[in-house]
């Protein structure tokens, strides 16, 4: 029977400090944000490859070239325009940071108003059945627009700086022609040194230019390159596909919850689970009876090991499950839900979705459906 306890419940950090599938509880982390998430990001990547890539290579070899061949035919007149150059750079340098920032910032608040979406679609038969079509509009622009309102100041700021970055071009001109006009009036050079320097370094300030023009395509990669990287290097610490933990062959089916203890990430204040002890023998039917929240479902998360206790451990014949190669073990667990999913495909890729196992005979799938009792039922569809 569970028992009240000195026990002092463990602060959950971040998402490295749950299980797997509470990394799916956190509401950051609800399957509309996370679809937007690997469908935005995975565009954003892409939009520095192929043209992006080439013109930003081609800008940068054009820029070093003309660089060295104006400084070696006027060093003097290269030299200037040559100074200005780094302010043009930095100017776009500037803008390339501020959209990253914006970036970050409105992926938050699009994901919020696409898991409201998501939320609302999956559950479009409630919501037409209360009528409620009109309010779920409302909510969804005014978060829209919510954004929309925030996303204007750095709009601006962003388009004030990459206006300067342009405007540079024309101030790069105008020095070049006035410090090259005194070199050719006191005969420093000539007209052919003149204009085969100028045009050069203008052409390469001008292409220093250009390739800040792609600022909002390299902000966007830069910020899903690290979003992509931080999720490819997250480490659960209930990994479903690691090889380690002691091999189960067999399972005898012998429960044993000792003094557990549990809350969920998500509702860190309230504790589900104080100190349960339940010894459930093989054979035996259990039922688990209780107000709703009492901690039914949470006994089979914790038996199917989605969370670990915060104290005490789970057993199977004897065995801290903790200590089992996990997905030995969930091979010999099988879980009815109350709301089944049914997947794309026939109902035979259905029937095996739980077994690795491809050789099993039409006649077992077939003993298996009438066990279930709906053997009758598939029989009876088109």
């Amino acid at each position: 029977m569970p028992r009240e306890s000195t026990w002092q419940p463990k602060a959950w950090t971040s998402a490295n400090d749950i299980a797997d599938i509470g990394y799916f509880d956190l509401p950051e982390h609800n399957a509309g944000a996370l679809t937007t998430f690997l469908s935005t990001q995975s565009t954003y990547l892409s939009g520095l490859s192929g043209s992006t890539l080439g013109s930003l290579l081609t800008s940068a070899t054009t820029l070093i070239a003309v660089l060295i061949i104006g400084i070696a035919i006027g060093w003097k007149l290269g030299l200037v325009c040559t100074a200005t150059v780094p302010v043009l750079i930095f100017c776009g340098y500037l803008r390339f940071v501020m959209i990253g920032r914006f970036q970050q910032r409105a992926q938050k608040d699009y994901e919020a108003s696409a898991g409201y979406a998501c939320e609302a679609i999956s559950a479009i038969r409630t919501v037409a059945s209360l009528t409620r079509e009109q309010d779920v509009l409302k909510q969804y622009s005014a978060q829209i627009a919510q954004q929309h309102a925030k996303s204007i100041p750095s709009i601006l700021s962003s388009s004030v700086l990459y206006a300067s970055s342009q405007a540079i071009s024309f101030l790069v001109n105008a020095l070049g022609f006035w410090y090259g006009g005194r070199l050719i009036a006191n005969r420093e050079y000539s007209l052919f040194q003149f204009i085969v320097c100028f045009t050069a370094i203008v052409f390469g300030a001008q292409t220093a230019g250009t390739i800040f023009s792609f600022a909002p395509d390299m902000g966007k990669a830069r910020h899903a390159a690290a979003e992509l990287k931080m999720l490819f290097d997250r480490k659960p610490p209930i990994d479903t596909w690691s090889e380690d933990g002691q091999e189960v062959d067999k399972v005898d089916g012998e429960i044993e919850f000792k003094d557990v203890h549990f809350r969920y990430p998500t509702r860190p204040e309230q504790r589900v689970l104080r100190g349960l002890s339940l010894t459930v023998k093989p054979g035996q039917y259990v039922a688990l009876v209780g107000a709703s929240g009492c901690g039914k479902s949470t006994v089979i998360s914790l038996l199917e090991r989605f969370y670990d206790p915060l104290t005490g451990s789970v057993c199977i014949d004897g065995h801290d499950i903790t200590s089992l190669n996990l997905r030995q073990y969930r091979s010999f667990l099988a879980l009815v839900s109350q709301e089944p999913t049914l997947y794309q495909g026939t109902i035979r890729d259905n029937v095996l979705l739980g077994t690795d196992r491809n050789d099993i005979s039409d006649e077992k799938i077939e003993q298996a459906c009438r066990d279930a009792n709906i053997y009758e039922f598939i029989m009876s569809l088109p």
